[in-house]
């Protein structure tokens, strides 16, 4: 059984008795996506054996999370109304996990900010702000167009619907990166470089297992 590597996210909190403390986790999501494609997940949360792990495991998963990159990694400053962590964690781990799995040529999947992370670690810009995304009030969908002879087309040929849950976008695509989705107003939705696939949108949410069983093809 092949084993999948996945970044963790955090949250920080106080406990009843006032301390600062810090919670890493995966979304349970990925559990039941683990157990019906057939994968074993190996969360990643330190960038301690980051090599071993690398080594070890066949694929990476770097998925969604709920605080956005920092600008810093891709030169521009915060926008105005907008705050970033001030704990680099979760943008140093996804970089990192994405340096060494690289190094060993194993396939990549990034999830939400996961395609932004890639995007980013190679050079691409992000949109900080788009509306009509996301909604706290329910879950967004729209159609995607799709390229041919890509991933993703594999999977849903050249249109599908999919969930939206994201504020911010790709703006300058990274070098040597395909475009293989796009939004009706033109925001990029899927970018793929060989075994390494960015999807904006959440998979796991809609329990969508092809596309992990269809990942796990590349990891060998």
């Amino acid at each position: 059984m092949k084993i999948i590597a996945i970044s963790t996210r955090s949250v920080d909190y106080k406990s009843d008795a006032g301390i600062a403390k810090r919670r890493l986790y995966i979304n349970g999501y990925f559990s039941e996506i683990a157990e019906k494609a057939g994968f074993i997940l190996f969360p990643v949360c330190s960038n301690n054996g980051l090599e071993e792990i690398a080594t070890m495991c066949n694929g990476l998963i770097i998925a969604g999370r709920d605080r956005d990159i920092n600008p810093k990694y891709y030169g521009e400053k915060p926008l105005e109304g907008l705050e970033y962590p001030d704990d680099p964690y979760e943008d140093e781990l996804d970089f990192k996990l994405i340096e060494l799995f690289e190094k060993t040529n194993k396939p990549i999947l990034g999830i939400c900010s996961g395609l932004q992370s890639l995007n980013i670690y190679h050079g691409g810009t992000l949109k900080q702000h788009i509306d009509e995304h996301s909604s706290k009030e329910q879950l967004i969908r729209h159609t995607i167009d799709i390229e041919d002879n890509s991933f993703i087309y594999s999977l849903y040929g050249n249109k599908t619907e999919v969930n939206s849950i994201h504020h911010q976008a790709i703006k300058d695509v990274a070098e040597g990166f395909k475009v293989t989705a796009v939004a009706d107003d033109g925001t990029i939705e899927a970018i793929e470089k060989g075994n390494l696939i960015g999807l904006q949108w959440h998979p796991e949410v809609d329990y969508e297992v092809d596309t992990f069983k269809k990942f796990l093809e590349l990891c060998e």
